[in-house]
């Protein structure tokens, strides 16, 4: 593998503001297609899908508004201080900001503040979902100044005060129905955050405009396809949206992604492959509601980190039991096989995991189809503006682009060493909910789905999800204080597959409670919460 080539791909792509359906994620497409026919790929290989967006729901997911922006720019009025423009950081502006229609003066304020809000720019430190809610919808908002990190981890120096000059990847609400309030907004640095909170409800003022537009239109999604010599066929998905410069999210994925199709049109393949660059979410929801037919998809996201310089370690998410878990295996035997080592031990992190939400693979897996998700985390730079190209290591590109072109040749013919640790690990997973409420009924779905011949059992209690696809977020602005529990995220995904593939409540709430390890109480809470919210719906 050329491993030069992938990173200067990583470069390229990072160049590009990936706002999804945008003019410049249009034009990365028709650049990137440019680059595979350079590689030799035939053009009727390639095509380019198009979906509807704004004021279309995938799922539980409202579609968002097309958002191309051309400029911006923040200033202090007086003492007139320069602070930051979408040319100098493209991560200074919120995500799906309304045009201002030219240059505006606001007076300065924060969340304490309760007078009217109509010509104020608020200052706040806290999610912008929330602070859109709270400032925006219910007291008329127009102008957020933003200061918010996620995931903060003080164990890879992640944290406001030691990164007190990095520019927050943020958003704002950007579906149809949000973009009728006409918001527009700035994702401060962390030392700029200090600076403006001193100033506020003191008459001070900023001086600010963006250039944007928000359209209903088009997303696209790329698809390269290799036909086999078999009808059956793989998928490889990594999503190619976020800002500029997003290198290791996702621009890693996709640039390993299209190297691949490099390997893939030299080889003689078994079954076909799809390789999928698509928009996170709001691409895959469309694309595999229509296109569900693949043996497994391996969704690549965030796979070419730096280590000692991200703090991340590779992991391997697997497939929940539910669906056919030996694709999974097949992959880590491969990842085994091809590990980077140094005096005859790894030198590199990696780790295999239970599924975990928040990408592509989620999606697939809704519509049962096996995806096995790898990636990184934690990443000091995620969703910054500094996760640029040098947080890179060719070393992981290497080492997981062998790894997915050996799963690929092999599907065809699983090796049987690989198959029984497949069936043994499941074998294994049984035997922890045997006894347990609903395990018959789980016992029916697990083995079925790994190839045994079972009628299905009747559901006791009979509860479905509500809609296709992923949980989504959405329900979290409901969770109360179950929102603070760290397991809350994937607990309640794992709930929708469980109850999407068993259809019983008792079999929904042991299998997630065991497979995730978390405690039968919270994992009741969490789906009367969703019952209650109609996420899922309950049959007497």
């Amino acid at each position: 593998m050329n491993k030069e080539e992938i990173i200067a791909t990583v470069r390229f792509i990072s160049q590009f503001h990936r706002a999804r359906g945008s003019d410049e994620y249009k034009l990365l497409l028709e650049r990137l297609k440019e680059l595979l026919l350079s590689w030799g790929v035939e053009e009727q290989q390639i095509e380019i899908i198009d979906y509807p967006t704004g004021g279309v729901r995938y799922g539980n997911f409202d579609s968002t508004m097309v958002w191309n922006v051309k400029d911006a720019e923040l200033w202090l009025e007086k003492p007139r201080t320069f602070l930051n423009s979408f040319k100098n950081c493209k991560t200074s502006v919120l995500f799906g900001s309304h045009s201002t229609n030219g240059w505006k003066t606001l007076e300065l304020v924060d969340e304490t503040y309760t007078g009217d809000l109509r010509d104020k720019a608020v200052l706040v430190q806290m999610n912008p979902s929330k602070a859109f809610k709270q400032f925006v919808e219910e007291r008329g908002a127009k102008c957020l100044l933003v200061y918010y990190m996620r995931a903060q981890d003080e164990s890879i120096k992640r944290t406001p005060t030691q990164m007190p000059d990095t520019v927050n990847y943020l958003s704002l609400p950007h579906t149809l129905k949000a973009s009728q309030h006409g918001c527009y907004g700035f994702s401060l640095t962390y030392r700029q955050y200090e600076f403006l909170k001193d100033l506020a409800n003191r008459k001070f003022k900023v001086r600010l405009f963006v250039d944007a537009s928000l359209n209903t239109g088009t997303l696209q999604v790329l698809r390269v396809r290799f036909e086999g010599a078999l009808k059956k066929k793989i998928g490889i998905v990594a999503h190619l949206c976020h800002p500029s410069p997003g290198a290791n999210d996702n621009a890693s994925g996709s640039a390993l992604a299209l190297y691949l199709c490099r390997e893939l049109k030299q080889r003689r393949l078994d079954f076909g492959v799809d390789v999928i660059l698509l928009p996170e979410f709001y691409g895959s929801l469309p694309y595999a509601s229509q296109n569900s037919d693949y043996e497994f998809v391996i969704n690549l996201d965030m796979v070419g980190e730096d280590q000692q310089k991200t703090g991340s370690t590779l992991i391997l998410h697997e497939t929940p039991p539910l669906l056919n878990t030996i694709c999974d295996e097949l992959l880590y035997d491969s990842l085994i096989l091809f590990a980077p080592t140094s005096s005859d031990s790894l030198s590199r992190r990696f780790y295999r995991s239970t599924f975990k939400s928040g990408s592509d693979h989620s999606v697939f897996e809704n519509y049962a189809v096996p995806s096995p998700f790898i990636g990184q985390w934690p990443d000091r730079y995620y969703h910054t503006s500094e996760d640029t190209p040098d947080k890179c290591d060719p070393e992981m590109f290497e080492w997981v682009g062998k790894a997915v072109l050996r799963a690929v040749e092999l599907a065809h013919k699983v090796p049987d060493y690989v198959v029984e640790q497949a069936l043994g690990r499941m074998k294994s997973f049984l035997r922890k909910v045997a006894g347990k409420p609903g395990s018959d009924i789980i016992t029916s779905v697990v083995r079925k789905a790994h190839g045994e011949k079972i009628d299905p059992l009747e559901p006791k209690l009979r509860i479905f999800p509500a809609a296709e696809g992923p949980l989504g977020y959405e329900w979290f602005d409901r969770a109360g204080e179950l929102s603070e529990k760290r397991e809350i995220v994937n607990l309640g995904e794992v709930i929708q597959l469980a109850a999407r593939y068993t259809q019983d409540y008792d079999a929904t709430v042991t299998f997630a409670s065991t497979y995730l390890n978390v405690d039968v109480k919270t994992t009741q809470d969490v789906i009367d919460l969703l019952l209650k919210n109609e996420f899922l719906k309950r049959v007497s």
